[in-house]
């Protein structure tokens, strides 16, 4: 199932390493964290997401054209 925008955004938060491991570990409370993030940014820098979700989306419907979810 391709990711939504929201769980494109947190990947790229994890990946940046924007919150040390040594700070935070569990996946729970950085969840909550990125989901703080995620309800500050401005339409435009969720539209940019979006933009990313869909072309995911469309990627993988490229490739499975049968796949429903």
């Amino acid at each position: 199932r391709p990711p939504n925008a929201f769980l494109l955004y947190r990947s790229d938060f994890l990946k940046r390493r924007t919150i040390p491991r040594e700070v935070e570990k569990r996946q729970q409370n950085l969840s909550r964290i990125i989901g703080e993030c995620w309800n500050t940014l401005s339409a435009e820098e969720k539209a940019v997401w979006r933009e990313k979700a869909a072309a995911v989306t469309a990627a993988h419907q490229a490739k499975y054209p049968h796949y429903k979810f």
